[in-house]
């Protein structure tokens, strides 16, 4: 139940990056930014607050779990309609300016996401004033996110590439939502007497990155060696 749950924070975290680089107008990808800044700071109020047991609870609050798997599952098919029907302009077939526009809604699930990792470091360090560490962990968040989304864009240059792989990750996230609604309506949940710990988030957020990369890299491999047959 954990590993799958912060896999869905992962997605989430990989799918909002990608949605600010798809973004025209850069203004709106800097406010976002700053909104997403401005809440990890504020939050660190509550974040402090948090603790393992209470973190093993809302795994096992059926009510709570399912209150967030319908709000993934919402999430993951307005992705999967954005990426459509921007994929479809980008070929100036025609579509509703409200989808052009919705780009700029690039989701939700990025909050709770980055309050669990929030609150995650906040049980790991001990002894750092914790305004200080607030205001770092905002920042940081804020460089990893556009660092994650300028990544993709370096690597996926073309536009609709992109975007094709802004579908794939919301894919995903609708796989991870209805596997959560079965994990929650089908099998009794137990809670393990043991801490949470950070060590199954990062390796499960290396293991995603060195797959996109392996997977990107090949791709750039294989465009090369199509675009040197297409010469030849």
């Amino acid at each position: 139940m954990q590993t799958l749950v912060i896999t869905l924070f992962i997605l989430a975290i990989v799918s909002f990056s990608i949605q600010l680089q798809v973004m025209r107008n850069r203004w709106w990808m800097g406010g976002w930014l700053l909104a997403i800044a401005v809440f990890v700071y504020l939050m660190h109020h509550f974040a402090i607050e948090q603790s393992y047991k209470a973190f093993r609870e809302a795994l096992t609050n059926s009510s709570l779990m399912m209150d967030f798997t319908v709000l993934q599952v919402i999430e993951a098919l307005a992705g999967l309609l954005l990426s459509i029907f921007l994929i479809r302009s980008n070929y100036n077939e025609p579509v509703k300016k409200f989808f052009k526009y919705a780009v700029y809604l690039p989701g939700i699930i990025i909050f709770p996401a980055l309050f669990y990792l929030e609150s995650m470091l906040f049980l790991q360090m001990h002894g750092v004033d914790f305004k200080v560490l607030a205001l770092s962990i905002a920042i940081a968040s804020v460089i990893i996110i556009y660092l994650i989304g300028y990544g993709f864009k370096v690597l996926i240059p073309e536009f609709d590439l992109q975007l094709e792989m802004k579908f794939i990750v919301h894919l995903l996230q609708l796989a991870g939502g209805i596997i959560l609604s079965v994990v929650m309506l089908r099998l009794p949940v137990h809670s393990a007497n043991q801490e949470v710990t950070l060590l199954p988030s990062v390796v499960l957020l290396a293991i995603v990155v060195a797959g996109v990369i392996a997977g990107v890299f090949w791709f750039q491999v294989k465009l090369k060696r199509i675009r040197k047959e297409v010469k030849n």
